[in-house]
């Protein structure tokens, strides 16, 4: 047990050495953004993203009914939180964007809040 542990410590040593030097690189980029990993190779930045969207489909889903409303009266208390979600800065402007594109967003009955979600990001 010992040796695995020490192996899987070596491993990791030797791939954060390997991603410093990368990195070291990346930094140098003209974009000069830095990426970590959380050890799993996903970045922290793709975790995040993947977390923000299990928090937009839970919200999604539990206010599906209330939410469906809103769009389509153009505001409303869902709609804004879900502004908040997506980070939109412009809610009034969002909110009437949604209920303008309503029928582009509910494309059929019993949408799941995926869906709803991905139809939302086309627009």
């Amino acid at each position: 047990m010992k040796k695995l542990l020490l192996s899987t410590v070596a491993i990791l040593a030797l791939g954060t050495v390997s991603l410093s030097a990368d990195m070291g690189s990346f930094k140098n980029s003209t974009k000069q953004s830095k990426v970590s990993t959380n050890g799993s190779g996903s970045s922290q930045v793709e975790v995040a993203a993947n977390t923000d969207r299990i928090q937009l489909e839970k919200f999604a889903s539990v206010n599906s009914d209330q939410l469906a409303k809103e769009i389509a009266a153009g505001n409303g208390e869902m709609v804004d939180t879900l502004a908040t979600l997506l980070k939109v800065e412009n809610k009034p402007a969002f909110a009437s964007k949604l209920q303008a594109n309503y029928g582009n967003i509910y494309t059929s009955q019993d949408m799941k809040a995926s869906e709803v979600l991905n139809n939302i990001s086309h627009i």
